[in-house]
């Protein structure tokens, strides 16, 4: 098992090669058979569809950042709080590019076996960032 300094390095390393998009990095520390938790419709499964969410997220937001702000270790497990920014150049859930700057916070969890991530659960604040892109979004309207 890794102590808790070489897994906050690990997560920190995970974060880099997403935001350096180098898919080769990526395969260094996540599992050919990762578990995404969070994947989003028909993602595929494993470290291809992690590579294909990262490489969607550079497609919509040009200069993609990722600034880990902090982490918790328990056993083989990492908490991140990131936060991420970029430039909105393509299409981002369902909004057309804007050109306007983005900055959000996503938590992360993630476990380690043998060095590799092996399940990702994501939560990113994808409310924050549409409305910083203008998208109108209303409550719910009773019926």
């Amino acid at each position: 098992m890794q102590n808790a300094d070489e897994l906050r390095q690990a997560y920190v390393r995970l974060i880099a090669a997403v935001e350096a998009n180098d898919p080769e990095a990526l395969g260094g520390i996540v599992s050919p058979d990762i578990v995404d938790h969070s994947a989003f419709p028909d993602q595929p499964p494993g470290l291809e569809g992690i590579a294909l969410w990262m490489r969607g997220m550079h497609a919509s937001l040009s200069g993609l950042s990722g600034v880990v702000e902090d982490t918790v270790v328990e056993g083989d497990q990492v908490a991140g709080r990131i936060t991420w920014g970029g430039t909105h150049v393509g299409p981002f859930l369902g909004l057309p590019a804007t050109g306007k700057p983005v900055s959000f916070s996503s938590m992360h969890l993630l476990r380690f076996q043998d060095g590799l991530a092996t399940d990702w659960w994501g939560v990113p604040d994808l409310y924050g960032a549409l409305t910083q892109l203008g998208a109108k979004l209303e409550p719910p309207q009773p019926e």
